[in-house]
């Protein structure tokens, strides 16, 4: 009997953490992509720290900042099953428009306080590229988090059997 009870802890323990692994899965692609511009941020941050350029560390900085409290947010996630994730919607929606505010500073003559690394025509095209890709990212992850909250998510249905299949 002891022996039973042993194994239906353990089974019940598995299942548990089945669901835990599967809330905590469906907010993967958002994870990676604050990670990314967690490190794409601090990266640019610790570039204008050399360059002690006082407008850019500020504005990088913050960026940074927000990014790490959306990080902080995801992590909350292992143990959290609500599907709303507020701060990291306002993080992505802060990083979409400081990329495209980005991306107008450098067609101004202060870009230079941003972007010091930014020399010529070509390094420029690549810079909007580069902001592009980060606008979209943010915006695809926005859609992602907002998918979730409605229940269009492919995760919700592999959630609901396994907790169907207890």
């Amino acid at each position: 009997m002891n022996s039973s009870s042993e194994k239906n802890k353990v089974e019940r323990k598995k299942h548990d953490d089945k669901i835990k692994y599967l809330y905590f899965s469906r907010y993967l692609m958002v994870r990676y992509c604050v990670v990314i511009f967690l490190f794409a941020n601090l990266f640019w941050l610790l570039i204008l720290v050399q360059y002690k350029k006082l407008l850019g560390i500020i504005l990088s900085g913050i960026l940074t900042l927000f990014s790490c409290i959306a990080a902080i947010e995801q992590l909350t996630k292992m143990y959290n099953h609500k599907s709303d994730e507020p701060i990291t919607r306002i993080y992505f929606w802060i990083q979409i428009v400081a990329n495209t505010f980005l991306i107008f500073c450098l067609f101004l003559p202060f870009k230079l306080q941003i972007f010091p690394f930014i020399t010529s025509t070509s390094s420029n095209y690549f810079m909007i590229a580069i902001l592009l890709v980060g606008i979209l990212l943010a915006y695809f992850c926005e859609r992602r988090i907002h998918n979730i909250i409605i229940g269009k998510d492919k995760y919700l249905n592999a959630i609901e059997t396994v907790i169907k299949d207890k």
